[in-house]
């Protein structure tokens, strides 16, 4: 495997990131609302156990992919010599894969049998502490953002278009975050502005890869 394919391939995890951990937040269809009744998110959790099951395994793969991702990242920005916002987002990143991992986990967990032995306090519970861990994530994902931007921004390595959208993305992330003490409205966890606060992330992580897997073919 010649150098260029090799670094075109750690270039693409980002996309292999984005694409499964898509379809594994997807695949459960609409979650459920913070003012949802009890009974409803309960019904959702049994009538949507396999998927919620298979989510939490298709993220675990995405995860593996993001994790290889950062440091490919961090290798790129490398002749930036910028260690300290390099080395921000190796731990934003770290940081918010992992709260995401979990709040997913949280779902899945109590999908397995909580939800259908009938106890309401666990179901409540963990539903809301995944909701809390998954809105959490974002702030991890808006440093990442944040911190790669100002790298290559200062060093270079990174066009204008990218690093401007990405400065400007992370209002977006962190506001759609106020679903952590929201409980009504477009604003709460599964509401137009939580789901749409994700988007901007995902969609710069591919275009970040993009321009990576670009550049590793560039002579």
């Amino acid at each position: 495997m010649s150098e260029a394919t090799r670094r075109w391939i750690d270039a693409a995890t980002g996309v292999g990131f984005v694409v499964p951990m898509t379809v594994a937040l997807a695949l459960p269809g609409q979650p459920p609302k913070a003012d949802d009744p009890l009974e409803k998110v309960t019904a959702i959790l049994i009538g949507h156990r396999t998927a919620f099951l298979a989510s939490g395994y298709i993220a675990g793969l995405a995860a593996m992919a993001y994790l290889w991702f950062l440091g490919s990242v961090s290798a790129y920005l490398r002749p930036a010599r910028q260690d300290g916002a390099t080395g921000a987002a190796r731990g934003a990143g770290v940081f918010a894969i992992a709260l995401l991992l979990l709040g997913m986990a949280m779902f899945s967990g109590v999908a397995f049998v909580a939800a259908r032995v009938g106890t309401p306090a666990p179901v409540r519970a963990f539903t809301d502490t995944g909701n809390t861990a998954i809105e959490t994530s974002k702030f991890g994902f808006a440093l990442f953002l944040l911190a790669v931007s100002r790298a290559g921004a200062a060093g270079g390595q990174l066009p204008r278009w990218l690093t401007r959208r990405g400065f400007l993305a992370v209002p977006v992330i962190v506001l759609s975050a106020v679903s952590l003490f929201v409980d009504r409205g477009p604003f709460q966890f599964g509401g137009a502005i939580d789901a749409g606060g994700a988007i901007p992330a995902l969609v710069w992580i591919v275009a970040l890869s993009a321009v990576m897997m670009r550049k590793a073919v560039t002579p």
